[in-house]
């Protein structure tokens, strides 16, 4: 098995986690990718988490959950903020909007020899629970310059 040879660079950092962070209330329709149909469930409190990860200039995508009816996904500072999608049964949704699932693919180059080198770009998008598994709302999040 080719082990993937180390970035001469930080690696682009993705962060995963339930509870959206405040920073989500950032944006409305015309500057997001996706459907907000339910207000955002931060906490009261910012941590300043968002703003550590702004200033350590890795991070470049947050992922979370939630709120079932929001799939949106939107850059703030330099930090794509995106919603999973409501995919499971056991909990709410809505009636006559196909439960989704976000996809997150990291392309890695190769190298003269063939081996896995570094990040080249992270894509996202939505799979529908549908018949056909419809893929919805492609974005690049990030690729190196």
């Amino acid at each position: 098995m080719n082990k993937p040879f180390p970035q001469k660079t930080a690696a682009p950092g993705l962060t995963f986690f339930h509870i959206p962070l405040p920073e989500f209330s950032s944006f409305d329709a015309s500057n997001y990718t996706g459907v907000r149909q339910e207000g955002i469930s931060s906490p009261s409190v910012n941590s300043g988490f968002f703003t550590s990860m702004v200033e350590a200039g890795d991070v470049k995508a947050v992922f979370t959950g939630h709120d079932h009816l929001n799939d949106f996904c939107g850059l703030l500072t330099g930090i794509n903020l995106c919603y999973g999608g409501g995919f499971g049964y056991h909990a709410y949704g809505k009636a006559g909007w196909s439960r989704r699932a976000r996809v997150v693919v990291a392309n890695l180059e190769r190298t003269a020899k063939g081996n896995w080198g570094s990040v080249k770009s992270i894509r996202t998008w939505k799979r529908l629970d549908d018949k056909h598994l419809t893929p919805i709302d492609s974005q690049v999040l990030w690729s190196k310059s």
